[in-house]
């Protein structure tokens, strides 16, 4: 536990409310903070315990991770070191419509298979060994006295989908919506913060319109959002946009674009349209230009892998199918060149961060002939990373000024070789507000890696230093928060974050985690 009262001296205050950073002390009471004070006197006395900040510290309100896929990691550990080491005190989790909080039990099993390269699967842990399936509340419960950070959890419509009507295509009949409603009511009254959906996984891709928006209606007088893998991105962002502009519209929601990405031209005309619609429309999105996600997403096609998993690999060892996915596009040695392997097997570990093609020559194979392979052989459990040639630096850095964007990392910490993003994501975005004036620079920093996504998900005391809010705190230092994971060493922490609170109580200190520390709970 921490002190009653800690008095934070000497540290230039990015609040994430004003124009520009100040000269300030915080004083901190409790799990709150109790007083921010300009220009204190020398010698003033203050009942607390002291810790005093080094020359050119700059304290700003405990970074939120506005997409993580973190919460086997905290069910686990307590805690994600990668994201402690860049200031991030609340990851949001339940993304994608995918998570294994709020399934059944044949639902756990199925995202268990599916999803597992992404959220790993559901496994007890420590004072949980058997867990059985989790709703919000049973989540909260497992995780509470062990976390180091905060969590908020989003129910999943691909999730609550599976729990109603399993892999059937088609909409949901009458009584199968009421149950679905139903069950996002049931994820707010526990402490939901919010709803995902993943339009490109299954069966989050058979909500239509209609039915998400019937899904969603709970959330505008909950004041929670939407959230959403679109159904399109790069060349289709503008109908996956439009697409979630309807639901908003339908459903009186807040909307969230997830990990958005694609070019300027067109997605500002669908921000413009939303407001014309009367829809609150945000996003988040991480500054690299490979994605991550599941190998059989990136090349199977969806009617494919209807059935399930274990019907996709049986269709694998079909010569007519494996014909007709080896002539398409996506197993060109063009497209093929441009994926590298994350999470793997244990067997096939030492392939882990190769591209197929690296991959595919130490077995002799054509690369199109062995990734199939090893997707039947796996199971399907893989991760790949894929270089989106359509996305530019110049489209990275408009979609990280942007007024409407919060960080966002996507972090993926299961597998050999995760993608970067998840230790260094944060640390990457620091770069493009703070490289000229550090003043305005870092309140901007403050903005877009706090205080944004803190209105999104209607985090109200959270995501700005103010007296009376959690006392979620980070304290960055000269020369700044720098990233160092990088596509071949992934792993590596962030640097320039000296201490990190959450809910008063330091829990990073000096590049390590305070053994112990554990002041972090479900939040909304």
């Amino acid at each position: 536990m921490g002190p009653d009262r800690l008095l934070l001296r000497g540290g230039l205050v990015a609040d994430g409310i004003g124009a520009s950073t100040r000269r300030a002390d915080v004083l901190i009471e409790g799990e709150r903070i109790a007083e921010v004070r300009d220009a204190p006197e020398e010698g003033a006395h203050h009942p607390a315990a002291v810790i005093q900040l080094p020359a050119g510290a700059v304290l700003c309100p405990g970074f939120i991770d506005a997409h993580a896929h973190a919460e086997g990691p905290l069910f686990i550990e307590g805690r994600v070191d990668g994201a402690l080491a860049q200031g991030v005190t609340t990851l949001v989790v339940g993304q994608d419509g995918q998570s294994w909080i709020g399934a059944t039990a044949p639902t756990v099993r199925y995202l268990n298979r599916y999803f597992g390269p992404v959220n790993g699967p559901l496994e007890g842990a420590g004072a949980v060994p058997d867990p059985g399936p989790l709703d919000v509340a049973g989540y909260a419960a497992a995780v509470a006295g062990r976390l180091a950070q905060n969590v908020a959890v989003l129910a999943s419509q691909g999730t609550i989908r599976y729990n109603v009507a399993g892999l059937a295509p088609g909409p949901l009949d009458p009584q199968q919506r009421a149950a679905a409603r139903g069950q996002v009511e049931t994820a707010l009254a526990q402490g939901a913060a919010g709803l995902s959906s993943g339009l490109d996984y299954l069966p989050s891709r058979y909500g239509e319109v209609a039915e998400v928006a019937e899904m969603t209606r709970p959330l505008a007088a909950a004041g929670r959002p939407y959230v959403s893998h679109l159904r399109g991105y790069g060349p289709r962002v503008a109908a996956g946009l439009a697409e979630l502009t309807e639901v908003g519209r339908g459903s009186g929601a807040r909307v969230h674009a997830s990990h958005l990405w694609g070019s300027p031209a067109a997605i500002e005309p669908a921000f413009t349209e939303a407001d014309r619609a009367g829809v609150r429309l945000s996003f988040d999105a991480y500054p690299y230009r490979r994605s991550s996600t599941l190998l059989s997403m990136l090349l199977l096609p969806p009617e494919l892998q209807a059935g399930g998993p274990d019907q996709t690999v049986a269709a694998l060892a079909d010569p007519g199918q494996r014909a007709r996915l080896l002539a398409g596009e996506r197993f060109t040695p063009g497209y093929l060149d441009q994926v590298y392997l994350g999470t793997l097997p244990a067997a096939e570990a030492d392939l882990a961060g190769l591209s197929i093609a690296a991959a595919a020559a130490r077995s002799g194979q054509k690369p199109g002939e062995w990734t199939l392979d090893l997707l039947a052989r796996s199971g399907l459990q893989v991760g790949a990373h894929l270089d989106r040639q359509a996305l530019t630096e110049a489209d990275l850095a408009w979609l990280a000024r942007h007024d409407r964007h919060s960080a966002g990392s996507d972090g993926i910490y299961q597998g050999q070789h995760p993608h970067p993003r998840g230790h260094g994501a944060f640390a990457r975005l620091a770069g493009y507000y703070t490289g000229g004036d550090p003043g305005p620079g870092y309140q901007a920093l403050a903005r877009h890696l706090a205080t944004r996504a803190a209105d999104v998900f209607g985090l109200r005391d959270r995501g700005r230093i103010a007296p009376g809010l959690a006392a979620d705190l980070c304290v960055i230092v000269p020369p700044g928060l720098a990233e160092q994971a990088t596509y071949a060493d992934p792993s590596r922490p962030a640097t320039g974050v000296a201490l990190v609170l959450v809910n008063g109580t330091v829990t990073w200190r000096d590049g390590a985690a305070i053994p112990g520390a554990s002041p972090g709970r479900l939040v909304s």
